[in-house]
């Protein structure tokens, strides 16, 4: 077994993701690699990936049906798979700045495509609880939303899975799309900011390395009438919450509560409606030109 490392800079967190099984370049996200980093310091958070006597010997057990939720105990986070009963196939340390998972050879010959496909899926949702652990560690969130980058701004776009996100992140320029599906937000000591992650959606959109400053986030809501609609404090808390993957561990509610408490008061909130045709863009300028209501 060969072994592999690579550097990736992901919602401003460096990841080092190392490994004793092989090439894991090819189970990341296919964007991955627009987001790779060169090793200068030291990681926010290492990734482990070593050999696992159990996944070697049956990969598809091992690691089907690809249900992962975490728990807490003494010593950090147990990152488990729900068949029956929990079993544990990863652990995220306590301050989550190192993580290590169990994996069979990579560069094995797989007996089915099956077993290939359940690896390469717990090894990305490993990787996103990592970096959603880490984040929330530095006060910020990982957020099902689309993202824009336009002219220096950021705008992220929330709601159920038809309410419009992607087919709205079409609109944009593909340069200026952060992300069709799961953006991410972080604290700097001056603001919010907007960031892309190497995950689209389901249907393969667009995603962007990069972050800008947050301003302003709109709940789609395509059943009001067209336009802006004003949301209370209450209201865009709520809905803010539901927007957060969830990973199921104690404690993790009252982290998202409050880290979505702070961007809800230092950023402007709105319920935003548009018909198959309409434009978004004057919304926008109306908060680069400056123009912002709270």
């Amino acid at each position: 077994m060969s072994s592999w490392s690579s550097s990736y800079l992901v919602a401003g967190l460096r990841l080092d993701i190392v490994s004793t099984v092989g090439d894991v370049c090819s189970f990341l996200p296919s964007a991955m690699r627009d987001f790779a980093a060169p090793r200068q310091g030291s990681a926010d958070i290492t990734i482990s990936f070593l050999a696992d006597e159990e996944a070697q010997a049956d990969p598809l057990r091992r690691f089907f049906p690809s249900q992962f939720n975490m728990e807490s105990v003494a010593a950090g986070l147990s990152f488990d798979g729900r068949e029956g009963k929990r079993k544990r196939l990863g652990f995220i340390h306590a301050g989550c700045a190192e993580a290590e998972m169990g994996l069979p050879p990579l560069e094995r010959p797989w007996r089915i495509a099956d077993e290939e496909e359940a690896v390469r899926e717990a090894v990305q949702a490993f990787v996103r609880a990592c970096l959603q652990c880490r984040l929330m560690e530095a006060g910020g969130t990982l957020m099902h939303a689309a993202g824009v980058d336009w002219e220096g701004s950021g705008f992220a776009f929330t709601g159920h899975t038809r309410a419009g996100k992607t087919t709205l992140s079409r609109d944009f320029p593909a340069e200026a799309v952060l992300g069709d599906d799961l953006v991410a937000v972080g604290r700097t000591p001056d603001e919010i900011v907007l960031f892309g992650t190497p995950w689209p959606g389901r249907e393969g959109g667009t995603v962007a390395y990069g972050g800008v400053p947050l301003r302003a986030v709109f709940h789609l809501h395509p059943e009001l009438d067209p336009g802006l609609h004003p949301q209370s404090a209450g209201e865009a808390l709520a809905e803010l919450a539901t927007n957060a993957p969830r990973l199921g561990y104690e404690g993790e509610e009252s982290k998202l509560l409050g880290i979505f408490s702070s961007l809800v008061t230092a950023v402007p909130i709105y319920k935003l409606s548009l018909r198959l045709g309409d434009d978004v863009m004057p919304f926008l300028w109306h908060f680069v030109e400056g123009g912002r209501e709270r």
